[in-house]
Parts: structure tokens; C-alpha cells; sequence
């Protein structure tokens, strides 16, 4: 394998991982710190950008995943700083599709895998937080389309966008997780559909890919004491 094949997929899991963590750990820990916010975004960006090394170059998703990923940036640092104009919706939608062709890029991967390593983990943790992030994300589409689909003490006043994006990434977790604190609720049938479907998800992406695991690794022993006993 040529050497920048080795630098492009070793660890690269393991180095989205890393930086998910660090995003979510570390970003409500600053709340109220001055420049805090673009410290969070920095975080989010090296998230989005992390995430592009880990499709597969001859996957047809990479390109439209560098797309998606180029304007996403260029949209929140533009709002960020003030040098575009850019409705909250526009960026949502944006993140979105992007979020959603990242789970739709990683879901192709665990299932298409014949052993279980490391890298395999890592992807389905990832797998799992991107969720999370991609429910985060349609929250904030759905309350910026139909405002008022949300209440609770938990989401705050906030004017910033990736403020409010930091309020919906805490409903989206509680939820995906079924741990549900009630700070922060649905107050609308789509809302409450939205949230149904996350804790469906989670729950069943739980079971099937423990299945997957248990599968694979069957599987793997299989193959090794069949190679043993020629």
C-alpha cells in the first residue's frame, strides 16, 4: 500500500472519535468564557473536516462529501463573523445533507466489514454520535421552520445559531439515549414524531450492531479454525 494510502485511512476513525469527543466534552464546559463560541466552532469545523478522511476515495460519496462539507464551513464562519448574510435555515439544510451523507457513508462501511478491530469500533461510535449530531441538526431545521416546535427551560435565549445548535445537541443526546430529563420538549405532533424516530433509532442501532459484532467476529473464528485444521 503506498504511503499516502497509509496516512489517508490509518487511524482515521480513531482520529474522528477523538475530536467528536473533544467537540462535545469540551464545548459546554466553556459556556459563559469569553471567545468560548469560537473555540466551539473551531472544534465543530475540525469535526467536519476530520470526517471527509475517513470515506474511502474510490467511494462516490467523497466528492459530494467535500462539497457539502466546503460550503457548511464557509456558511457557519461566514455567519459567524458577519461577512455573510445567510439565513439560519439555509445553513441548516446544508448541515444536514452533509451530516446525513457522512451516516449514510459509515453505515456502508460497518456492514460491508469482515472483521472486527479497531477501526470497526471507532466507526460505530462515530456512527452513533453523528446521529446524534444529525438529529441535532434537523431539531434546529424543524424549529427555525416552525417556530414554537420546542419549549423548556433548557434551550435558553440565544440570538447565535451555534447556540442554539448547542441546546439541541443536549434534547437530541437525552433523547437518543431514551434518558429524556423533560427540560426541554416537543410541543408539536412533527416535533414529537422527530423525537420518536430518534429513540427508535438509537435503540435499534444499539441491537443490530452488537448483532453485527457478534456476527462478524462468529464468523472470523469460523474462518480461523477451518484455516487451522488444513
Amino acid at each position: 500500500m503506498k504511503i499516502e494510502n497509509l496516512i489517508h485511512f490509518r487511524f482515521r476513525f480513531q482520529n474522528l472519535l477523538l475530536w467528536l469527543f473533544l467537540y462535545l466534552v469540551v464545548s459546554p464546559l466553556l459556556a459563559g468564557m469569553p471567545n468560548a463560541f469560537m473555540v466551539t466552532q473551531t472544534l465543530f469545523t475540525i469535526v467536519l473536516f476530520s470526517a471527509i478522511y475517513t470515506i474511502h476515495r474510490k467511494n462516490k460519496l467523497q466528492w459530494p462529501a467535500i462539497v457539502l462539507m466546503t460550503l457548511t464551513t464557509i456558511l457557519l464562519w461566514g455567519n459567524l463573523t458577519g461577512l455573510l448574510q445567510i439565513s439560519d435555515k439555509a445553513i441548516d439544510v446544508i448541515l444536514v445533507l452533509y451530516l446525513g451523507l457522512l451516516v449514510l457513508s459509515f453505515s456502508h462501511y460497518i456492514f460491508e466489514a469482515k472483521k472486527v478491530d479497531a477501526e470497526l469500533i471507532s466507526a460505530a461510535l462515530c456512527l452513533y454520535l453523528l446521529l446524534a449530531l444529525l438529529w441535532a441538526s434537523l431539531f434546529m431545521l424543524m424549529e427555525d421552520c416552525l417556530p414554537g416546535s420546542f419549549a423548556g427551560a433548557g434551550l435558553g435565549q440565544t440570538d447565535r445559531i451555534r447556540e442554539e445548535f448547542q441546546h439541541f445537541h443536549y434534547l437530541s443526546f437525552v433523547t437518543i439515549t431514551t434518558l429524556g430529563y423533560g427540560d426541554i420538549t416537543p410541543q408539536t405532533p412533527p416535533a414529537m414524531a422527530l423525537c420518536q424516530l430518534e429513540a427508535v433509532v438509537g435503540q435499534f442501532f444499539t441491537a443490530v450492531f452488537v448483532a453485527r459484532l457478534v456476527g462478524i467476529q462468529v464468523a472470523q473464528s469460523f474462518a480461523e479454525k477451518m484455516g487451522s485444521t488444513k
